[in-house]
């Protein structure tokens, strides 16, 4: 006798109009809208006698949309079509790569400044609330008034052949792009797409991206900066600029970032003596076993650095030599079974074990890195160098509105600090059926959906947020 299967006498058939796919993204639709990102993004593509069919400012944040989503091509913007019963029509895919086109340098400047006045408008709100902005907190000691800014390179591979997909410093054939990640929003501030054949410690870029960053940042948040980088992207002319201030009066920037361990480096830690190491503290402020850091700055000569860096300090840890790092060890690491690691400040105050700490938490700028990767940015669509401009570009906008979404719209908790991958099972890929009743309109979702309520919720903070003024 047969066993009885689930899926006995069922069939499937598509005919019903009312189910809507992606319900969860509409509150991120609606923030954009209500924030007034779409009008602006639409006066920045506007062009003196082009009346498009589809609205182009809309359309950069659906292309957007579709990122958070988890498109990783230009075609995938067609899943929207699952919101069309919501939204309305969704443009070709031919459309869109003609919108992307049309970006070019004057339209890059004008979506810059319209992100920019959209990041105004939610960190005020953000400033606005009973907890007040996101210092961020280093072992118990808050950082007020500082923005904390990380700058980082990474590689993207090219598996075809795309304009400037060249050879990279870490192998295989692609890209090099830049970030600057905001760690009090986790917001990407400046994305530079950069051939492959650029590398992470050129001075010009690194500057020219910081500078970018701090342009996007809203006034009051420019003058307090703490710069943060690993030893792969230190030079000193962007030491320099750090310290000046981006070469503007009034503005107090430190800097935290990787320092090369080099022979010198190496006889200065063996003249420490045993009461020069403290105890190595993590994040929360407690002692890390057998670490240990020390300041080395009083056994080099850091006399030319220090005329044009005043205040310029060399920190060293040393922590038990991991097996993964064995292989790119010194002789002396590998003798002694410890890892040292050094870090250039120009911070004067403060504990040796807290600056350390302060400095490693620069790692979190490889969730942004990652973050931005999953939005598209390890994928760049076309031959042409143009088009991955306007695409990387749109992967920064995706970041910013999700930054928002997560702050103003998401509780406090595991989810407003989820991976976009957990975002979308959880929230954005939660589908609904349409209704028309009451002369409304009622999207119905599944009520025992792990996400329902967090959707709802957002929903009603987005439609309560106040308009720009």
């Amino acid at each position: 006798m047969q066993a009885t299967c689930w899926a006995d006498r069922l069939e499937l058939v598509g005919d019903d109009e009312r189910l809507v796919g992606f319900a969860g993204a509409l509150p991120v639709r609606l923030l954009a809208e209500r924030s007034g990102l779409r009008a602006a993004l639409s006066a920045a593509m506007r062009r003196r006698g082009f009346d498009p069919v589809y609205d182009r400012g809309q359309l950069l944040i659906d292309l957007a949309i579709a990122q958070i989503l988890g498109a990783e091509a230009i075609g995938d913007f067609q899943g929207l079509r699952h919101l069309a019963p919501v939204i309305g029509p969704v443009p070709s895919t031919a459309t869109v790569w003609r919108a992307l086109a049309e970006v070019g340098p004057v339209q890059l400047g004008r979506i810059t400044a319209a992100v920019t006045a959209f990041r105004r408008w939610w960190w005020g709100l953000l400033a606005a609330r009973d907890e007040g902005f996101p210092w961020l907190t280093v072992a118990g000691q808050q950082l007020t008034g500082v923005t904390v800014v990380d700058l980082d390179a990474s590689v993207v591979l090219a598996a075809s052949e795309k304009e400037n997909a060249v050879p990279t410093y870490k192998g295989g054939i692609g890209f090099c792009p830049n970030l600057a990640c905001c760690d009090n929003t986790d917001d990407v501030l400046a994305l530079d797409a950069r051939p492959g054949n650029a590398t992470a410690n050129c001075a010009a870029d690194n500057i020219a991206l910081l500078d970018c960053a701090v342009a996007r940042l809203p006034g009051r948040y420019r003058r307090r900066l703490l710069v943060r980088l690993d030893g792969a992207g230190f030079s000193h002319e962007l030491l320099e600029h750090i310290a000046a201030g981006g070469g503007t009066r009034g503005r107090c920037w430190e800097f935290s970032v990787g320092w090369a361990c080099t022979e010198v480096e190496l006889d200065a830690i063996e003249q420490l003596p045993a009461q020069a190491w403290t105890p190595a503290i993590d994040q929360a402020g407690e002692v890390v076993d057998n670490a240990f850091v020390a300041e080395l700055t009083g056994l080099l000569d850091l006399s030319a650095w220090q005329q044009k860096i005043p205040g310029l300090r060399i920190l060293v840890r040393s922590e038990p030599l991991h097996p993964r790092y064995r292989k790119r060890a010194s002789e002396r690491e590998q003798r002694l079974g410890r890892r040292f690691q050094l870090i250039a400040t120009d911070t004067r105050r403060g504990q040796i074990a807290w600056l350390d700490a302060r400095h490693r938490a620069h790692a979190h700028v490889e969730d942004g890195v990652k973050q931005a990767k999953d939005l598209g940015l390890a994928r760049w669509p076309s031959r042409f160098w143009a088009i991955n401009v306007a695409w990387t570009q749109i992967v920064a906008l995706a970041a910013n509105l999700l930054a928002c979404f997560r702050h103003l719209a998401l509780p406090s908790g595991g989810l407003r600090e989820a991976a976009p991958k957990l975002l979308r099972y959880r929230i954005f890929h939660l589908p609904g059926r349409l209704t028309r009743g009451q002369r409304k309109r009622w999207c119905h979702l599944r009520a025992d959906w792990p996400g329902t309520e967090e959707v709802i919720g957002s929903w009603a903070a987005v439609k309560a947020l106040p308009a720009p003024p």
